[in-house]
């Protein structure tokens, strides 16, 4: 029987490992202000925002929380504390849970869809069924009979798909324009890729006395960053692009500023010491993250005002 303490922990687990998309709803809410002016804005506008803003935290939730679920094994071994590990969830109910929580916002999707009369059900469709195939060692893998999260080119297959896909989804709930939507799918995939090859380097032990090959355990750390700060500055300069395709307003330049802040404070330090890494270098690679989360206001609030 669910109590307090143990909704708490699995709302904690919902929003675990915290990001762009949750549990503030920066990356839904900057498609929405890219979406629409303010002067546009109207009550069904921020009708569809609040239920973009819903399917998006309800959706990541039922990601991480079906990737714990999974990772039951590997969080024991890198001591991580959650409901599973301290076994005070049974993994039926944490199942049942999971699939609850991918159904709900794919029936406002498939909602969405014909109200709007756009494919938003579609693209989440496809973000479902390759992050479910991710994490599932208990379904899938007996069907397919590989887990995708195991193995670096599952991980970096899975990226590929999902994140465009997950980006159309929640784009054409506030907006019709399937090339503009297109085209930022493709900026926020760059952004994801960025994000992938950085993401296992805090699990690398855990991952390697699993026995698994992913992206921390095949390729060493210098790599992935460097692979990493590639990615993102493909993410920038496509950004710089699509100015000129008129896709973002020419304000929007002001993203050189969070552009210059992360090339100088990151790729420009670890390029002068040709990529090793040393303990005090965690800052540097703290300061991509915070380079991104205000690329993404100042991508929200210029197309916006």
């Amino acid at each position: 029987m669910l109590n307090v303490k143990k909704i708490s922990e699995i709302i904690n687990l919902l929003f675990t490992p915290q990001s762009l998309i949750s549990p503030i709803p920066i990356f839904s809410m900057t498609l929405f202000f890219i979406s629409c002016k303010f002067t546009e804005l109207s009550i069904a506008k921020l009708n569809l925002l609040i239920l973009g803003v819903f399917i998006s935290l309800v959706s990541s939730g039922a990601s991480n929380f079906w990737n714990h679920t999974n990772d039951l094994n590997e969080d024991i071994k890198n001591n991580k504390k959650t409901l599973l590990t301290k076994n005070i969830l049974k993994l039926k109910d944490a199942v049942l849970i999971s699939i609850s929580l991918y159904a709900i916002p794919f029936i406002l999707s498939l909602y969405l869809s014909i109200t709007l009369n756009r494919p938003i059900y579609i693209y989440f469709s496809i973000w479902a069924f390759i992050t479910w195939w991710y994490s599932d060692k208990i379904f899938f893998k007996k069907i397919f009979g590989v887990r995708l999260k195991t193995h670096y080119v599952g991980e970096i297959i899975t990226y590929s798909i999902a994140y465009p896909a997950y980006t159309m989804s929640i784009w054409l709930i506030f907006s019709d324009s399937v090339m503009k939507g297109a085209m930022i799918s493709l900026i926020f995939l760059c952004f994801g890729l960025s994000g992938l090859f950085l993401k296992d380097l805090k699990d690398i032990k855990g991952d390697r006395e699993a026995g698994l090959k992913t992206l921390g355990v095949v390729f060493s750390p210098p790599k992935l960053i460097k692979t990493s700060c590639i990615f993102l500055i493909l993410y920038y300069l496509l950004i710089l692009f699509s100015i000129n395709l008129t896709i973002f307003n020419v304000k929007t330049v002001l993203i050189v500023i969070p552009f210059f802040y992360f090339l100088k404070n990151t790729f420009f330090h670890f390029e002068m010491k040709k990529w090793a890494i040393e303990k005090d270098d965690l800052k540097n690679i703290k300061s991509m993250m915070t380079s991104t989360y205000a690329s993404f206001i100042i991508l929200g609030i210029t197309n916006f005002i």
